[in-house]
């Protein structure tokens, strides 16, 4: 989180003699629509510099002592020294978003990734940058063309009046991205937090792309936290398999009685991402945290899980520790099943770890200066194959120096008490003088980890560095350390990180991108800048393999008795040959699927079939994942498109009437839109009614028009007469469109 802290002392001291009555603002869970748009900032220009806070849960005063009694209490590195193992290299480099190129030359980035089909999205403190890729005749990344280069974020989420944004609010800012993709669905997500500082008071602003292709549009929400005066410091975002979004942060309260902020409690926010996609108005599922096991106080900066795949969400937290005491040794695993049903949130358990110590600020060239490296909270974690990877910055003894060293774990036995499955530090004792900072990690698809971070020494620039991992490998990292991007000069600053950010290519599983902070030099200054990688690991036992995709991902809604189409693209991977069978599930009813050809090889270039969905008058109205199955031998891969059907629902209020004989009685029919249906539907006939009584409707037809309402009510009436025979009558109301499409609904009459 970030503040303009010349505003604040004025605003501050104004609050503190004229004290005011606020009131919180009612919740704003109504979206907006909107795209993002080139800033327009030419290259290389730079504004002044705004350095955003740090908040340690115990206060940066306990912090900086913590850090420099460190050595008393610092943990041997031996745990990681490098290994020989699976060899790994770098695909691709590409120059990410500087202080040049971000909107308010925030200080620091905040980096965050997702990767699609496509697309690549990194997000910093207020710019977005997307590149989309290509790819050589073998499949192989080759390059990534810039799409959009510099979208400020305060501009984006300002479209969203509850997002307190520079672009809105005098006072407003937006800080702490997180970006995901959603493979299920196609979509990506970015999540800030937006604070205006003149209240104290902000909101989570969430956004979701409507389709694969985040350079279109965008649906945007505001989601206020409470209470009315606080910050949801250091939130974090993930999709998961159950069909959620989930977010989350350190909840800071202001004010304390010496006017600071401080730090309360760890939240947990649930969204649809249903929801979030319809663009309907939804409320989150909220959980406050529990203690911290080893310290008895509030647990702080818990880690979602990227990548789970199985229903709830995996949370990762480790024991922050201030002086006294110098060092922990726990880390805790949380699960929230089911937000929207049973909604259970448990402190699954915890497993103890090798003794850590916060990181000591790491050195540069040239420079007394020293970079930040914040304390020893999670700072990133990954499910993958029911266990969970995780890593932090700690404080550790390599050769005879105490330096910041990163600590990595892997869990296991995540549905009960969780099991410490292996750990690692990564240090080397041939470089002594090395530090390590701002982890950030993910897992291909053959269970190896590429875990990337920052790194500084007295004789190296601030840069970025990598290593890999493998599943329960006693030897720790697999392969040797090896240098991403190298820094270009001393950075005088006093704020680095705080975060960087790793994603899985779901083109292929295997290639892994990371963007993160190095010190970049702009000819005659050093600044900030942002590096994207990407890294593939090789796996010796690895065979050939092809990857699926499909497009349109989310093609425009048709109406029933329509035949969409969808390409599918099979491309070989390292070698591969053969027939790839091709099958669709997930058809809703009255629909069915076929593909010409239906099996394909594919060679030097890829091969491509056709899916052709038939609907039917039987197929109703709404919006289904399709997915599009590859099967060559024991070898599958999936790919997912949505099929959208735009339809008109009849329901009926009340079910049931009872009415006396010449008597008369009425129902509410509701007319619904569904997924974007217009036209004009017609009411009646009604069927089933008893001799000499009519029905009349007091809309006849109702009309639906882009944008416009999405339903409509009609009273009915029936009249009936004293001769009408007593008895039961089922009804049933029958309703028309201009196109023909036929739509009824039942209901009931009693006649005494």
């Amino acid at each position: 989180m970030r503040t303009f802290t010349a505003r604040i002392l004025p605003v501050a001291f104004f609050l503190l003699a004229f004290p005011l009555v606020l009131v919180a603002t009612a919740a704003a869970e109504s979206p907006v629509f909107t795209h993002l748009v080139e800033s327009g900032k030419p290259h290389g220009a730079k504004g002044p510099k705004h350095k955003k806070p740090f908040f340690h849960p115990k206060g940066i005063e306990a912090l900086d002592l913590a850090k420099k009694r460190t050595e008393l209490a610092a943990p041997s590195g031996s745990l990681g020294s490098g290994a020989a193992g699976a060899p790994s290299s770098t695909l691709l480099g590409l120059d990410g978003v500087d202080e040049a190129s971000g909107a308010l030359d925030v200080d620091p980035p905040d980096g965050a990734i997702a990767v699609g089909p496509t697309h690549v999205v990194e997000a910093v403190n207020d710019t977005v940058r997307i590149w989309v890729k290509t790819y050589d005749v073998t499949g192989t990344l080759s390059g990534a063309t810039v799409a959009v280069s510099a979208a400020d974020l305060n501009t984006f989420f300002g479209n969203h009046p509850n997002c307190y944004t520079a672009a809105n609010d005098f006072f407003g800012l937006v800080s702490d991205p997180s970006t995901d993709y959603d493979s299920a669905g196609d979509r990506f997500m970015l999540t800030m937090i937006s604070f205006d500082q003149l209240f104290f008071t902000s909101s989570l602003c969430i956004a979701v792309s409507q389709t694969g292709d985040p350079t279109g549009f965008w649906t945007i929400y505001a989601f206020p936290i409470s209470p009315f005066t606080s910050v949801l410091d250091f939130p974090r975002g993930v999709f998961s398999g159950d069909g959620q979004l989930y977010v989350t942060g350190n909840l800071v309260l202001c004010c304390d009685a010496n006017g600071e902020p401080f730090f309360d409690h760890a939240r947990a926010y649930a969204f649809r991402k249903g929801d979030l996609y319809a663009g309907i108005n939804t409320n989150p599922q909220i959980v406050v945290v529990g203690n911290d096991p080893e310290s008895g106080l509030p647990a702080d900066s818990l880690t979602p899980a990227q990548g789970a795949g199985t229903a709830g969400m995996y949370f990762v937290s480790a024991s922050n520790p201030s002086d006294p005491p110098l060092a922990a040794s726990t880390v805790t695993l949380w699960k929230w099943r089911d937000p929207f049903g049973a909604n259970v949130f448990t402190q699954q358990g915890h497993v103890a770890v090798s003794s850590y110590t916060q990181p000591p600020n790491a050195p540069q060239p040239g420079t007394t200066f020293l970079i930040t490296t914040n304390d020893a909270r999670n700072l990133t974690a990954y499910w993958f194959n029911n266990t969970v990877y995780a890593a932090h910055a700690i404080g550790c003894t390599q050769g005879a120096a105490t330096v910041a060293c990163v600590q990595w774990y892997q869990l296991g036995s995540l549905d009960g008490p969780p099991a410490l499955l292996q750990e690692g530090i990564v240090a080397d004792s041939t470089n002594p003088i090395r530090y390590r900072y701002f982890p950030s990690l993910a897992v291909d698809k053959n269970a190896r980890v590429a875990l990337a971070y920052s790194y500084s020494s007295t004789a190296e620039y601030a840069g970025l560095a990598y290593t890999t991992l493998s599943a329960l490998s006693a030897s720790g990292p697999l392969g040797s350390e090896a240098i991403l991007k190298t820094g270009e000069g001393t950075f005088l600053s006093t704020r680095y990180g705080d975060y960087a950010g790793t994603a899985l290519d779901p083109h292929d599983g295997l290639t892994i991108w990371h963007a993160g902070e190095y010190a970049k030099n702009f000819g005659g200054s050093t600044e900030w800048g942002t590096w994207v990688s990407a890294i593939q690991i090789t796996d010796a036992t690895s065979t050939s393999d092809f990857s699926i995709a499909a497009v349109p991902a989310s093609p425009p809604a048709v109406l029933p008795g329509a035949t969409p189409t969808y390409t599918v693209t099979v491309t070989a991977l390292n070698g591969f040959s053969g027939a790839v069978d091709l099958s669709v599930s997930g058809l809703p009813a009255g629909a069915t699927g076929r593909f010409s050809p239906s099996s394909v090889s594919p060679g030097a270039t890829p091969a491509t079939a056709t899916l052709t969905i038939t609907t039917t008058s039987a197929t109703t109205g709404g919006t289904y994942v399709l997915t599009i199955t590859g099967t060559a031998g024991g070898v599958v891969h999936a790919t997912t498109v949505t099929l959208a059907v735009k339809d008109f629902a009849l329901s009926v209020s009340p079910v049931s009437r009872t009415v006396k004989r010449g008597k008369s009685t009425s129902y509410t029919v509701t007319v619904t839109s569904l997924t974007g249906f217009t036209g004009t539907v017609t009411l009646g006939p009604v069927q089933g009614l008893p001799a000499g009584a009519p029905a009349s409707f007091s809309r006849g037809t109702v009309t639906f028009t882009s944008g416009g309402a999405t339903s409509a009510r009609s009273t009915m009436t029936i009249k009936t007469v004293r001769s009408t025979l007593p008895g039961t009558y089922a009804l049933t109301i029958r309703a028309t469109s201009a196109t023909g499409l036929i739509r009824t609904v039942g209901a009931t009459l009693v006649v005494q």
